[in-house]
Parts: structure tokens; C-alpha cells; sequence
């Protein structure tokens, strides 16, 4: 299936992160731990993001530890003038989906999917959530995906419990008092009671 096959070589997994440096950061605190296991990684991120990063992080000599590990940009999209920040940090999801998927697509298909002398195939596809292209990318190719959030889990929590929100007609908000009764909703939606925790031993 897709590049699966055996090989003497380690497993090669392509991280893909949204270029923005929230997103960056965390993924890359994921490629460490996977360095950590001697998995190749490639870690595929903007040009502009690999720009800041060299500008502003000890980036090359945080990863230099790991030879299995490699960088390799794609272009966002916008011009490098772009600010990607404040008002205008959404500009950055048409221009990733309608230049940066194709540009995707055509990489991986020209250099069959990252291979090299001293590494297989990617074997496993780490994408940012919304990163959709890159999925369909990897169930086309019979490649391993995982979609990695990259939001706190209370974040993550709030949207995995929309549908109820929406449901029980909680939004739009129609003022402060919705605001209090959202809240109390959302806690009662938790897996757990918060009493639990009061009660909670730690292990000796």
C-alpha cells in the first residue's frame, strides 16, 4: 500500500504545519520528539516562516543533533511584503489553498514523495488540521496521515462542542446573560466532574 514497502531505513515522516508561528512552534516540538526516536523527518514549512526562523530562532543548531532531520519550503502564496499578521493573518488561507496545495501536489508527485539516497519515501504524512489538501494528498498515495491540532485542548474542547451549542440555540449571543449561560452549558458538557478533581490522590 502507497510507499509502505520494507527498507532498511527508517521510517520517513513529513511534518506539515499552517505557516503561522503558533502552529510552527508546536509542530516543531513534535519533530524533536520524533527526531528523538531516529525517524527521518522533514519538516515542510513556508518560505517566509523559515525566513523568521532563521532571523529570530537558533533553529539550525537546535536540530543540527539530529542527521535524520531536514528542513524544506513550499511558498505560501504572498508576497513577501505581506504583513501575515493582525488584520490581514487570514489573507494567508485562500492563498494556501490555491497555491500552496497545487505547489504541494507537484512536489511530492516530482520527487516521489521526498525520496532520496539516504531516505524512503515518506511513509507518513503529520498535517496540520487544516491543512485538507495534504490529506487528500496522502489517501490518494496510500501514504499514513494524522491530523494534528495544534490548539490547547480547552480550545479544542469549545469546538468539538458547537454542534450542541448550536443546537440548544445558544448563539448567536443575545447579550451578557448569554455569555453566563454558555458558560454554565460548556461546563456541563465536560467528560468529567469538576468534583473529581477535588477528590483526585495522585499516586504515592
Amino acid at each position: 500500500m502507497g510507499h509502505q514497502e520494507k527498507s532498511p531505513l527508517p521510517p520517513h515522516v513529513l511534518i506539515f504545519p499552517l505557516p503561522i508561528q503558533g502552529h510552527v512552534n508546536s509542530m516543531l516540538k513534535l519533530a524533536e520528539l520524533l527526531s528523538l526516536a531516529a525517524v527521518h523527518v522533514t519538516f515542510l514549512v513556508s518560505d517566509f516562516s523559515h525566513r523568521r526562523l532563521l532571523r529570530h530562532a537558533d533553529i539550525h543548531s537546535r536540530f543540527s543533533r539530529y542527521p535524520g532531520f531536514r528542513f524544506e519550503t513550499i511558498s505560501d502564496g504572498l508576497p513577501d511584503d505581506h504583513p501575515r499578521a493582525g488584520e490581514r493573518i487570514m489573507d494567508i488561507m485562500p492563498s494556501i489553498k490555491n497555491v500552496t496545495g497545487p505547489l504541494f501536489k507537484e512536489m511530492m508527485v516530482a520527487t516521489d514523495c521526498l525520496r532520496s539516497e539516504d531516505r524512503r519515501p515518506v511513509t507518513c504524512i503529520i498535517a496540520d488540521g487544516v491543512l485538507s489538501f495534504a490529506g487528500d494528498f496522502a489517501l490518494e498515495k496510500g501514504i499514513l496521515l494524522v491530523y494534528f491540532r495544534t490548539v490547547s485542548a480547552c480550545s479544542f474542547w469549545a469546538c468539538f462542542c458547537f454542534h450542541e451549542i448550536i443546537e440548544a440555540d445558544e448563539v448567536p449571543l443575545k447579550g451578557l446573560g448569554s455569555v453566563v449561560g454558555l458558560g454554565s452549558r460548556l461546563w456541563r458538557l465536560l467528560p468529567f466532574k469538576v468534583s473529581e478533581f477535588e477528590t483526585f490522590q495522585p499516586d504515592a
